[in-house]
């Protein structure tokens, strides 16, 4: 471990904008009459936000599903397998590949790269939109989604109620990326791959019934050298103006920006 030495930190910052209603499970911990079956996830003022985890572990399952097939048993060929009951994907041969050095992994030796903070909504966008975006909420942020499991032999209906952030909500998400060495740099296109992976896919519950399309809007980078900490060195802008990931399609963008960042 004493190989690695901290050289700096990229911040990562932008808006996720709620696309179709978004549903993040919280606890339920009273049963209310007529009250919700599935709750969103809210903090101690009863707004909702987005854990961390949650964008993490979404990140982390797309990216292995894109990078490896799916099974449960290592063939020796190089692409590992994933674990039954820590639902991660592992090699027998102690590999440490980008997406553990991202995100981190159980007996690897090597520091965890990215910090997923908390989003949280961005209230003041949420105030502003009230009257128009959000005016027939039946929750004071969230919606009632009643959806209907319909028994195939009686054809009975067994209503259930969805709590759903709605659809046109912000939420503010930072990432923190550490940097330990030059070839962490090349780690960024793996996690900017895995956003936009994440956005033609969904984040939290009832994806496939058409909750959790998101989109990753009015992005920021700021790197911070060891000496910014020092109060030595000023922070630098590696990108000149906010930015959306369709905006970074290109190898160039990725040159540009990994050529700003002085290790």
């Amino acid at each position: 471990m004493e190989k690695y030495q901290l050289k700096g930190k990229i911040i990562i910052k932008g808006k996720i904008v709620v696309k179709t209603g978004l549903a993040i499970g919280g606890s339920t911990t009273s049963l209310d009459i007529g009250g919700m079956d599935s709750p969103v996830i809210k903090d101690g003022k009863g707004v909702p936000y987005i854990p961390g985890s949650s964008i993490k572990g979404k990140l982390r399952s797309l990216l292995e599903q894109s990078y490896y097939p799916l099974r449960a048993k290592d063939q020796k060929d190089g692409k590992g397998y994933f674990h039954p009951s820590q639902s991660i994907h592992m090699f027998d041969n102690n590999t440490i590949d980008s997406i553990m050095r991202i995100f981190g992994a159980p007996d690897t030796k090597e520091p965890v790269r990215c910090i997923f903070r908390d989003a949280y909504l961005d209230y003041d966008h949420f105030e502003k939109n009230r009257e128009e975006l959000f005016k027939s909420l039946e929750l004071t942020f969230t919606e009632d989604k009643i959806e209907n499991v319909i028994d195939r032999i009686s054809a009975r209906a067994m209503p259930r109620h969805l709590e759903r952030v709605p659809m046109g909500a912000y939420f503010d998400f930072e990432i923190i990326f550490d940097l330990f060495s030059e070839e962490d740099k090349e780690l960024l296109k793996t996690l900017f791959q895995g956003l936009r992976l994440l956005e033609d896919d969904y984040l939290g519950g009832s994806g496939s019934r058409g909750s959790g399309k998101v989109s990753f809007v009015g992005m920021s980078m700021l790197y911070r050298s060891i000496d910014y900490y020092k109060n030595e060195q000023k922070e630098t802008s590696l990108v000149d103006k906010e930015f959306n990931l369709k905006d970074i399609e290109s190898e160039d963008w990725f040159a540009n920006v990994i050529g700003k960042i002085n290790i």
